[in-house]
């Protein structure tokens, strides 16, 4: 009795040892996924409280959630308002206070306004509701002069979702309010026809140390200087600015993408000199000719070493000062006209000139691009007289020439060059 009880109870265990080692396999090759196990709708509710960003990453955890994120939510994802009349703003207001609460997540809400009667307050109100619905990308746009003139914009407090934010046609005054918290998600700003005053444009970029883009187009602001932006940011553009006394982007290591289009001789511009530049626009519109001074500061503006430089989108005008150090010699002084690393050249001729031409010619034989493998060159519209024709196409047979013989490889059109 007691060899049989012995060995019933050796072989039980045996047995459980067994049965404990091939759970504890099959554990580890399918591994519990209790999250994964509940149903659509519970799964689709926890993804209504992620980011868009988390919520795409989730179809990484199993097969199960690879898709679910797009019917993450039972509604629009997106709500645009568009305000064409007293009656319209009415409706809409009515429509968004009657929606229960807690509001559901909101990837983007667009407000334009094309009436002259709204007021700062009815303004709060949709930008209120916008940060409830936790609002990742908000667009507000003022279609009227005399109202974008009247109202005041104001990040909303309680946007913690918000990762981009899109003005046009609206005034910044000021941005600090009691308790206001920076805005740590939001990585992209573009503003378009937007006014600030005083010490307000400072004040957002404090708000935002996140920032990686900036894009400023046609804005004003009375003594607009650069030299607080985000130490993160990674581009920034700028284009047909007003009252700009100062280009100090110094404090801006991490910047990888500079626009610039505007005026240039009277500007103190500086960016970082250890700056990796992958993608520089440069558009001048001086009235005068660049000069021997103005190209030399140009030269030591720009970074040390141009040579990850991938896209170059450069101004007949800036083009010319270019030109003009390389018929002086001092090419191979320049370290930082190395552009051994460029694919794409850009060139806006705005002027149909030989002598642009001509320097186009002398910018890629002196320099060489040996990557380079797209040349675009903005098309002309202007009618040239039969006197300055001919001088035009010999240059444009040279640069054919030089596209043929030295860079085979470069896929451009001829009709590039059409006059």
């Amino acid at each position: 009795m007691a060899i049989g009880s012995d060995s019933g109870g050796g072989g039980g265990v045996k047995r459980q040892r067994v049965d404990d080692r091939c759970e504890a396999v099959a554990s580890d090759a399918f591994p519990v996924d209790r999250i994964s196990a509940l149903p659509d709708e519970l799964r689709l509710h926890v993804l209504t409280h992620l980011p868009l960003k988390d919520a795409i990453r989730t179809g990484a955890l199993a097969r199960g959630w690879r898709d679910l994120w797009r019917g993450r939510w039972a509604h629009r994802a997106s709500l645009e308002v568009h305000l064409r009349s007293h009656d319209d703003l009415g409706r809409e207001l009515d429509a968004l206070e009657r929606e229960p609460r807690p509001r559901r997540r909101l990837e983007r809400f667009s407000l334009v306004v094309d009436i002259s009667n709204l007021k700062s307050s009815e303004l709060r109100r949709f930008l209120d509701y916008a940060a409830e619905c936790g609002v990742e990308d908000l667009h507000v746009e003022m279609l009227q002069g005399t109202i974008a003139s009247r109202l005041n914009f104001h990040l909303p407090l309680s946007s913690p979702a918000l990762a981009c934010l899109s003005l046009r046609h609206i005034c910044v005054s000021k941005m600090y309010h009691k308790g206001a918290r920076p805005f740590h998600a939001l990585e992209v700003i573009r503003l378009a026809s937007v006014s600030f005053r005083r010490e307000a444009f400072r004040e957002m970029m404090a708000l935002c140390p996140s920032l990686l883009v900036l894009d400023l187009r046609c804005c004003s602001c009375s003594g607009w200087v650069f030299d607080r932006l985000p130490p993160n940011l990674r581009s920034l553009t700028i284009a047909g600015c007003d009252r700009i006394t100062s280009l100090d982007f110094v404090r801006v290591p991490s910047l990888s993408s500079f626009r610039y289009s505007g005026c240039f001789s009277n500007l103190p511009l500086s960016i970082p000199r250890d700056a990796v530049l992958s993608d520089l626009y440069i558009q001048l519109y001086d009235s005068v000719m660049m000069k021997e001074w103005h190209i030399d500061k140009l030269r030591k503006s720009l970074p040390k070493d141009l040579s990850r430089l991938n896209v170059l989108t450069i101004s007949y005008k800036a083009l010319t000062g270019a030109s003009v150090l390389s018929v002086d010699g001092v090419s191979a002084q320049l370290p930082n006209f190395n552009l051994h690393g460029l694919k794409e050249l850009h060139l806006l001729m705005l002027q149909t000139k030989a002598v642009n031409l001509a320097n186009l010619y002398l910018f890629l034989k002196t320099f060489q691009c040996p990557n380079l493998e797209r040349l675009f060159v903005q098309r002309w519209s202007i009618l040239l007289k039969e006197k300055d024709k001919e001088r035009v196409w010999q240059v444009l047979e040279a640069i054919r020439r030089w596209l043929k013989d030295f860079k085979p490889k470069i896929s451009t059109a001829t009709d590039v060059f059409e006059i």
